[in-house]
């Protein structure tokens, strides 16, 4: 049961008379399990509320209302969502790489189907069966995020240390059965799940298709803090462009817009990125998948839009390795709106997780501190170094330590638009 602590004004719940103090007993005669149970049925028209009055005595109430109206209830935190623990050992884990001394909750390793749903975290469905597996399908938690890293079982087994994560594809194919909308990823590991394992997962995740709706292929991440773990090969330009190689050519065979490798691929391959129009809706950009190609077409559309200023003015932007030349490029066009603007790329190694680690989202204050030297008054970070929500990265540091520390202002940039706009905005603010 869920006690009630609050009740919207002018909803439906007030004008049942629901009181707070009131507890949720359940839906339907089926009693609540988490905070979901209460989402779904709240957007339903039909349905019974089982609930206990604070005098004690059980009711039952018809509830007809339209999708769009609700209950207005806010539940206690017995009904919040307490993250289900991965009981896989993955070879490529990187929680297990992590250095000593970062915030408790970096260490927590998850792997819940709902979390996948709300949060769209990936998940390998390895601590689930067939009663979670039917609630999915019940309360419509679509989509949903899976890790499935290959299709060959006896692989698959060896990857992450548990047979019951070998099963997801079966899992996947009664929730695709029962209409519900899957993406997925593959964490390449070379002469793991790459060659033609890797073209097969691709086959068989197609066969799931459009339920299984897209695919991201994305180079294994390796730290410098990998001491007593499963040794792991990581890829160079040559395999990494074997591996680009084959996702395309499979995913124009099946009409594009299926699956696509990571920009970390093609930088690593020394490719040129695919056009902004190969990645559809750019439904995989938060497994790197177009996250170059976006910036960059929402940089050029806010360049061409804005005045300029001739106005001189030094700013600083700090970036990982991998996106150093692409930035490089961007500024460039600068010139063009704000030709006394000088902008200094501030190109982070990252000594913190090690130097095979080369996207800026994993950037910490302490590679920052001893790298960057003297520093202009303003300097622009990318938002992705944040923890979502906060000023904090991932070393423990806030926006305003750093600041202290290496003597500057700094601006947080969303992507190639807010970059934009926060150097127009800097440069007219200047005397």
């Amino acid at each position: 049961m869920a006690k009630i602590t609050a009740i919207d004004k002018g909803s439906i719940g007030e004008e049942l008379g629901l009181e707070v103090g009131d507890e949720l007993i359940g839906f339907n005669g089926e009693e609540i399990v988490d905070i979901l149970d209460y989402v779904y049925y709240d957007s339903q028209e039909f349905f019974t509320l089982n609930l206990k009055a604070k005098q004690g005595e059980r009711v039952d109430v018809e509830i007809e209302k339209d999708e769009s109206e609700t209950l207005g209830l806010t539940l206690d935190e017995s009904v919040e969502l307490e993250p289900m623990r991965c009981k896989n050992k993955c070879v490529f884990c990187f929680v297990d790489q992590l250095p000593k001394g970062m915030r408790e909750t970096l260490y927590v390793k998850d792997d819940d189907y709902r979390l996948s749903f709300v949060s769209g975290n990936y998940v390998t469905f390895s601590n689930i069966g067939q009663k979670e597996l039917d609630r999915i399908v019940k309360l419509h938690l679509s989509p949903l995020y899976i890790s499935v890293h290959c299709f060959d079982k006896d692989v698959k087994t060896k990857l992450v240390a548990n047979p019951e994560a070998a099963k997801v594809f079966e899992k996947m194919k009664f929730l695709a059965d029962h209409g519900i909308v899957m993406h997925t990823q593959i964490v390449l590991c070379k002469d793991f799940n790459d060659g033609e394992i890797l073209l097969q997962t691709l086959e068989e995740l197609h066969k799931l298709y459009p339920q299984a709706l897209s695919t991201a292929v994305i180079p294994v991440g390796l730290t410098c803090h990998r001491q007593g773990l499963y040794p792991v090969t990581p890829f160079d330009r040559d395999s990494s462009r074997q591996v680009i190689d084959m996702v395309e050519k499979f995913n124009d065979s099946v009409g594009g817009n299926f699956c696509w490798c990571s920009d970390e691929f093609y930088i690593k391959a020394g490719r040129d990125l695919p056009d902004y129009s190969a990645y559809g809706d750019f439904c995989q950009i938060e497994n790197g998948v177009g996250l170059c190609a976006e910036f960059i077409n929402s940089f050029d559309i806010a360049l061409s839009q804005v005045k300029g200023s001739d106005k001189a003015l030094e700013v600083a932007i700090i970036t990982g390795q991998s996106f150093k030349g692409i930035l490089a490029g961007l500024l460039e066009n600068l010139k063009s709106k704000y030709p006394n603007l000088k902008t200094r790329i501030c190109d982070i190694y990252n000594d913190y997780f090690g130097r095979s680690i080369t996207v800026s989202g994993l950037i910490t204050p302490t590679d920052i501190i001893k790298q960057v030297g003297d520093m202009p008054k303003y300097t622009v970070i990318p938002s992705t170094m944040l923890r979502e929500f906060t000023d904090t990265f991932l070393d423990g540091y806030s926006v305003p330590e750093l600041e202290a520390a290496i003597h500057t202002r700094i601006k947080v940039s969303q992507g190639g638009e807010s970059l934009v706009k926060i150097i127009d905005e800097l440069v007219k603010n200047q005397e």
